[in-house]
């Protein structure tokens, strides 16, 4: 097999096997109690943001360094895997 083919297909493979981790434990850690409670303090305290929608309210008012945090994990991930996989040998 060709070396850059069998790079592109570990790195799948790994990519594969952590999103199956995080989707799996994720899922096993889903609690509908601390989840109900959170939405509904969400919902009921938006006039507190001044916002005129909830879904602007929720992100940039409540959970904003939450979704900082988030935008930049994926733009590293997304970084690294290009990097990975357009590398030249």
């Amino acid at each position: 097999m060709n070396k850059k083919i069998l790079f592109k297909l570990s790195v799948l493979f790994v990519l594969g096997f952590f999103g199956f981790i995080v989707i799996s434990s994720t899922l096993l850690s889903y609690s509908t109690d601390l989840t109900s409670i959170i939405s509904t303090y969400y919902v009921d305290n938006l006039y507190l943001t001044g916002a005129l929608n909830s879904v602007v309210a929720i992100l940039l008012d409540f959970r904003a360094y939450d979704t900082l945090g988030e935008i930049l994990v994926i733009f590293v991930t997304i970084s690294g895997i290009s990097m990975l996989i357009g590398r030249k040998t």
